[in-house]
């Protein structure tokens, strides 16, 4: 489905009036992009899409995705975290919230995959999601001027193009697609043009909140559903 402008004001105007089904799916796109509408400064205080999965979970506190995607936010600002070398004493609270959040899921769903991918990558970072996935999904790399670096996981092509269009002219892109049976294959864009349509990937998709495991200039990280963007070094 093409995201725009429009579709995010109906979705907002009905979160809003108290819908949980669109103040998730608001809380959802607003986790692929870096900042919110009114323009915080990095790091943000709250994540684009935190409030409103928040208001989701606080109207259906069953509904497994927010919990999962709400999880992975949280994950997200224990890593960025870590990368300002400041974790503070927020950082137990956001650890503990995840936790219990991935927990909940699975309590309710033992299989949920996204709860389980996000709780092992919690406690056990280190050998977390060593195997394959089992899933297909984008991942756009972008080095901006500044000499920032952002990323883009998702399965959804749409939202790829969506997210790319607002970055600043001059961001180096480099387009991933990785799938379940394949090596990962980069292509380079030039002057950070999306392919129009992209590569197509094959099923299954990654579903939203789930993490993945990448290999990094020979270092394994973990890596979360969404957009991330990393500080100048």
């Amino acid at each position: 489905m093409v995201i725009d402008d429009n579709r995010l004001a109906a979705l907002h105007n009905e979160a809003v009036t108290g819908n949980p089904r669109a103040a998730r799916e608001l809380g959802r796109l607003l986790c692929l992009l870096p900042d919110g509408a009114g323009g915080e400064a990095w790091p943000l205080r709250h994540w684009p899409g935190e409030p409103w999965l928040r208001a989701a979970l606080t109207a259906r506190p069953r509904d497994a995705e927010a919990a999962v995607l709400l999880a992975g936010v949280l994950a997200q600002q224990i890593e960025w975290s870590y990368l300002l070398g400041d974790p503070g004493s927020a950082l137990a609270r956001r650890q503990g919230e995840a936790l219990h959040l991935y927990r909940g899921v699975l309590r309710a769903d033992p299989e949920h995959p996204a709860a389980r991918a996000g709780l092992d990558a919690l406690r056990r970072p280190a050998t977390a999601l060593s195997g394959d996935s089992g899933y297909s999904y984008y991942r756009l790399e972008a080095t901006l001027p500044d000499g920032s670096a952002a990323r883009l996981i998702t399965a959804d092509p749409d939202e790829l193009h969506w997210v790319a269009q607002p970055l600043p002219p001059g961001a180096d892109l480099a387009l991933t697609v990785h799938t379940p049976t394949d090596k990962p294959h980069t292509t380079v864009l030039p002057h950070g043009r999306l392919p129009h349509p992209p590569p197509a990937i094959p099923g299954p998709a990654l579903p939203p909140g789930h993490p993945v495991r990448l290999v990094l200039d020979r270092a394994e990280v973990i890596a979360y559903y969404g957009f991330s963007l990393y500080p100048v070094r």
